[in-house]
């Protein structure tokens, strides 16, 4: 029996928790069960289209203006036509409503729908920071949003609370909603030896004697890392072990750099820039911080959960629910680098409390977190919609 065709129906490939999260399921699918092929409305060259080719999983790109248009409908049909797929799996509202209309008009029974945790985002969440405009209170957004979940057998969401938020605000079923948290690939961090954790750290002049908090992540404004150096700065003049190590690269480097040279603390920080050996990295820090002003769902902290690294993080949006209310992980207020000062030279001065910390997150990644899971749970969603067992039987199940 050969394997079925899962047609992916994307908004773009660049770097983000959802496009990560669907090149990770692509590429874990069963090759006996299902293959993959991909529309994405743009192409951008990332590393994850470079993967999808890689992987031999052909891409096409179909152009979408902004508004509804019957164009990309046709297109979106030709291709399908062409590949013939048995589900259509598309990601947050807009390409839900193409690639749905699209399952319609040619009789694909298995449809579904993936939202980012930032997709589920309403205005009555009362954020005080936002990175970019995520949302829109028009009432004819609303009512294509749920149009657009009808025409899904399923609608998966990364967590309990911002699924049933986006149903409430959009007026949709939550009969519809079915939850797969973010998946990582835990292998790649027990794989790591303690060999490349020391030529990692020796590279980058970090000694054996040093207690290294750090981050991986873009740094951008939405980071906030102007308090986390702050921080690290009040926390370095009591605690003369710690260094900091900022892995990743993005528009704020030139000035970062600059305020680590103002605060006085050049010499204790290292800026590696961009890295694809994130495990490595994860597992040469002793402790992992996340100081974000907004952090709907951070791939990031699962990644460091997965590596078993101790972790600080400030108290925003999904993130004291994924750190266990503070059993998993340090939170803080954001924005106050007292605090996040505070919660580094206290881990800094207690190594078997680094230790708890990181055997705990690291076994609740393994239970909650785990990529090969989220990959079968995805596939047996694919054998329910395409069965017509649909919405009828999907119900919404805890994240943590």
């Amino acid at each position: 029996m050969s394997a079925s065709t899962v047609l992916y129906v994307v908004d773009g490939l660049g770097l983000s928790g959802k496009t990560k999260a669907m090149v990770d399921l692509i590429a874990g699918l069963d090759p006996a069960r299902y293959r993959a092929a991909v529309v994405c409305f743009d192409t951008e060259q990332s590393p994850l289209e470079a993967r999808l080719r890689s992987l031999d999983v052909p891409v096409e790109e179909v152009r979408c203006p902004e508004g509804v248009n019957l164009r990309v409908v046709a297109r979106i049909a030709g291709v399908a036509r062409r590949l013939r797929p048995d589900v259509v799996h598309c990601y947050n509202p807009r390409t839900m409503l193409y690639g749905g209309a699209v399952a319609r008009l040619l009789g694909v029974r298995g449809t579904l729908g993936t939202l980012s945790a930032f997709a589920c985002l309403t205005p009555e969440g009362g954020y005080t920071f936002l990175p970019q405009k995520l949302f829109s209170s028009s009432w004819r957004n609303r009512l294509r949003t749920r149009i657009a979940c009808r025409l899904m057998g399923a609608v998966v969401t990364v967590s309990p609370k911002l699924g049933q938020g986006f149903c409430r605000y959009n007026g949709v079923d939550a009969g519809r909603l079915r939850v797969v948290p973010y998946g990582v690939d835990l292998e790649r961090f027990t794989r790591v030896t303690p060999q490349q954790i020391a030529e990692f750290r020796a590279r980058h002049g970090l000694g054996a004697d040093t207690v290294v908090v750090g981050s991986v992540a873009r740094l951008v404004e939405q980071k906030d890392y102007p308090t986390q150096l702050r921080a690290f700065a009040e926390a370095a003049a009591r605690a003369p072990a710690l260094r900091m190590l900022l892995v990743g690269d993005g528009p704020l480097r030139a000035s970062l750099e600059s305020l680590a040279r103002e605060l006085g603390i050049a010499d204790r920080v290292r800026f590696t820039g961009h890295t694809n050996d994130v495990p490595v990295a994860l597992r040469a820090l002793d402790i992992f911080v996340l100081a974000s002003k907004f952090e709907p769902y951070g791939v990031a902290l699962l990644e460091a959960k997965a590596a078993g690294v101790a972790i600080v993080a400030t108290r925003v949006n999904e993130v004291p629910e994924i750190l266990g209310e503070g059993a998993l992980g340090r939170l803080v207020a954001p924005q106050d680098p007292s605090a996040l000062a505070a919660a580094f030279v206290a881990l800094a001065a207690d190594p078997a409390a680094r230790r708890s910390l990181g055997e705990q997150a690291a076994r609740d990644a393994s239970v909650h977190h785990d990529l090969g899971k989220a990959i079968r749970t995805y596939e047996q969603l694919y054998d329910e919609v395409r069965g017509g067992a649909g919405a009828r039987n999907l119900q919404v199940r805890p994240a943590l």
